[in-house]
């Protein structure tokens, strides 16, 4: 999350609300190798798949959050642009199925301008969340293509943002690698910048409602991809622990933390790792206490592989659990692969819920370096 000025422009984050309990790394101690960090990450990835990076006292990390103070700014300014110029590169239904974000119930998801109400909660009402989608092969010129003059304007600022959000995911994986005896890069050449993909910069907004109300803006689900970092001020966000039922009683409230980033794991972490680590469902609900009155804006770099690789499950090392009877394992493009998982879910087949965290009881754990 952006520096604590940005956070004194709001009321603060109640301490009345339940709250998830999520382990905090620091990227500076990552990025040093530091043992104990390392062991916290790969614990945090296979646990909650949740986890909050501090970008805090590291040159990388800093730089991360001037890029999304720099972001949040122009976030805000996109919607005062004229809602006809929005529409002009609004989603049209239903889309395309690949990299387009996350497995929301029934509903395909979308890229490019999403308006509020487009799509439906569990209930049958609309949603209550708009959004802009930045995809990576645009920015980047891999496929670029017609924006909004603001974006158009700002696309070195845009550009800064996607590279300096590559370095600190790719040391994340990094870490990852070693945990679970992969050779060096092997997450990260999964995930490159380079070769199309459907990662993006989504910018989110919501719009205030009623203090002490109670609504799902945007109902439960998993990431497909490969892993998201997640900047926002104003609560909102919820994880429903992977063991508990999905009542309003068990959701938790992330607390966003100045100065850093929440990570999470997705779909594809899970199918890679043989279910080891774990992708968790969670939603965006109002925000709590007085925070509900404001509007929320929030940033999610939503990372998804290359679409030509391979998403069968990585071999040898011996971490990775070998394929047992009942599992099947086949050599699948990642972009047909997330195709059918969103197909799953449109069909009503793959209702959210969490996947992963596998036991690795009688596995020798690699060490971090």
């Amino acid at each position: 999350m952006p520096t604590a000025k940005y956070f004194n422009r709001y009321p603060p984050f109640p301490n009345n609300v339940p709250v998830a309990d999520l382990p905090r790394v620091s990227i500076g101690k990552l990025i040093a190798n530091d043992d104990a960090e390392s062991e916290q990450l790969f614990r945090a990835c296979r646990e909650t798949g949740f986890f909050l990076v501090d970008l805090r006292h590291s040159c990388e990390g800093e730089t991360m959050l001037k890029d999304a103070e720099l972001a949040f700014d122009l976030n805000e300014k996109i919607y005062e642009i004229d809602q006809e110029e929005l529409m002009k590169h609004a989603f049209k239904p239903p889309g395309s199925l690949f990299g387009m974000g996350e497995t929301v119930k029934y509903n395909i998801t979308i890229n490019r301008y999403k308006g509020m109400g487009k799509t439906k909660l569990e209930d049958g009402s609309p949603d209550r969340i708009e959004f802009y989608s930045l995809a990576q092969d645009d920015i980047l010129d891999i496929n670029p293509r017609d924006n909004p003059e603001l974006i158009q304007t700002n696309r070195k600022t845009f550009q800064d943002f996607f590279h300096h959000a590559h370095g600190i995911v790719s040391h994340l994986l990094s870490h990852l690698d070693r945990h679970m005896a992969l050779k060096p890069n092997t997450l990260a050449s999964l995930n490159p910048q380079d070769k199309p993909s459907g990662t993006s910069l989504r910018l989110l907004k919501s719009l205030p409602q009623t203090v002490g109300s109670h609504q799902t803006n945007l109902p439960g689900h998993t990431d497909i991809g490969s892993i998201t970092m997640l900047f926002n001020i104003v609560g909102g966000l919820q994880i429903l622990p992977a063991d508990a039922e999905d009542n309003d009683g068990n959701w938790r409230y992330v607390r966003p933390e100045p100065g850093c980033a929440l990570i999470n794991m997705g779909d594809a972490m899970v199918q890679w790792s043989g279910g080891i680590l774990r992708s968790n469902v969670h939603r965006v609900a109002t925000p709590p206490g007085e925070q509900a009155g404001c509007t929320r804006y929030s940033m999610a770099y939503l990372v998804r592989p290359e679409a030509n690789v391979s998403m069968r499950r990585f071999v040898g090392g011996g971490v990775i659990p070998q394929l047992v009877d009942e599992e099947e394992d086949e050599d699948i493009r990642a972009e047909d692969w997330q195709r059918r998982r969103v197909a799953q879910i449109v069909s009503g087949k793959g209702i959210p819920k969490s996947i992963g965290g596998r036991k690795m009881e009688g596995q020798k754990m690699q060490k971090a370096h």
